[in-house]
């Protein structure tokens, strides 16, 4: 368990300093920043695709240092996706429906409300 949670933490922060440098180098580039963290969601995603089978047939070890690690920390909407894609893979249509439109939903509403909470206080 802690050697996972080591590399967890070294992934971890390699996919934040990623993240962060993405971001900076495409809000540059870009005319409104807020699609860089539109490109940064759709790399990780592309990059769990990728690696994912990958990681497994060289052991589990690889798989939670990239595949939670980097790509968790890169973007959290990869794992998002993942579990969108492990919902289909099983055949459960009316759960991932649910869960996606939900999840989608109420993640704007959330934020809505704590912005508006924080201008209250």
């Amino acid at each position: 368990m802690l050697k996972e949670c080591l590399l967890v933490m070294l992934g971890g922060g390699v996919g934040a300093v990623l993240r962060y440098a993405v971001s900076i180098v495409l809000s540059k580039k870009l005319v409104n920043k807020h699609w860089a963290t539109f490109w940064v969601n759709i790399t990780g995603c592309v990059l769990l695709g990728l690696l994912f089978n990958k990681t497994l047939a060289y052991g589990t070890d690889l798989h939670i240092f990239l595949i939670v690690g980097i790509i968790g920390s890169y973007t959290t909407f990869s794992a998002f996706e993942y579990e969108n894609i492990d919902l289909i893979a099983h055949e459960k249509y009316l759960e991932f429906l649910k869960y996606s439109s939900f999840s989608c939903v109420f993640a704007f509403i959330s934020v809505f409300v704590g912005f508006y909470i924080a201008k209250l206080i």
